[in-house]
């Protein structure tokens, strides 16, 4: 065990969600790093593109192109914030609202299939291995990156 890459394991693990969620939405035209936007989006109506931003960890380009592609596609519109008229505040359509489903139902079956065959003691020691190898890599990296970013690494959930 000493010679495997935790990383590599983990990176294997991330290549096969993306592959799977890239084909289980390709009819929506949807593409697998916006889905978590439109997720988002979609629990927190009314937030402005940096919220969105800051809380996804992404660059401000990222979100703009992948805001871009969604209100293109009809999945989220744009709308001047009453609260401050010189901000957009993002919304989800009622075409995203018809799909939430679908969407929530895919990233339970793969969660499923991730766990298939542990029991419920073995999913929860899962849970607790994956927040702390993010919080060691978040004492790793907070020194690299922007403050600001660092809340994409979760914390232990108590």
């Amino acid at each position: 065990m000493k010679h495997e890459s935790a990383g590599r394991l983990i990176r294997e693990l991330a290549r096969a969600a993306h592959i799977y969620f890239q084909h289980e939405f390709k009819k929506y035209n949807i593409g697998h790093a916006q889905i978590r936007t439109l997720l988002y989006i979609s629990k927190n109506e009314g937030k402005t593109q940096k919220e969105i931003t800051q809380y996804l960890c992404l660059d401000k380009s990222s979100i703009t192109s992948q805001l871009q592609i969604l209100e293109r596609n009809g999945y989220v519109k744009r709308q001047t914030s009453e609260a401050d008229a010189r901000k957009q505040v993002i919304y989800i359509t009622q075409k995203t609202k018809d799909i939430l489903p679908h969407l929530y139902n895919a990233h339970q079956e793969w969660t499923d299939a991730l766990l298939d065959g542990f029991s419920e003691s073995e999913q929860t020691e899962v849970y607790n291995y994956l927040y702390r190898m993010g919080n060691n890599l978040k004492k790793k990296i907070e020194p690299i990156l922007p403050h600001n970013t660092m809340n994409c690494i979760y914390e232990e959930k108590k």
